[in-house]
């Protein structure tokens, strides 16, 4: 329902994931024709990435990471994230209002911090 919520909210959005600390997928809403697999695999990959960049965060003594963005040419990839490993990502399309993408992410970030 929290994920629905973001697409739903969220001009551009393509695809919201929420997954746990070993990037499994816990849940996935996809209003679009989009290959799940595909997009379960996306979402693991944001998990490496910020396992990288919490690690240099720390070793360089920047503070935990809260967020990133990976942008490819049609589509950019938002992460949040949430605690204990968690986290949420947003794949949007080049249209979305980037700002109120983010904003949308932090709601929904707040609202699964409540349920967990």
């Amino acid at each position: 329902m929290i994920l629905h919520e973001l697409i739903a909210t969220t001009n551009g959005a393509l695809a919201a994931l929420f997954l746990d600390y070993e990037g499994e997928t816990v849940e996935l809403m996809c209003e679009h024709d989009l290959d799940d697999h595909n997009l379960r695999i996306l979402g693991a990959y944001q998990g490496i990435f910020l396992t990288q960049l919490r690690a240099m965060c720390n070793d360089i003594g920047a503070g935990e990471p809260r967020r990133f963005k990976v942008e490819f040419e049609e589509t950019a990839v938002l992460l949040s994230d949430i605690k204990d490993g968690y986290y949420v990502v947003l794949l949007v399309d080049r249209a979305a209002n980037e700002g109120l993408a983010w904003r949308q992410l932090e709601r929904c970030r707040e609202k699964l911090i409540a349920e967990m």
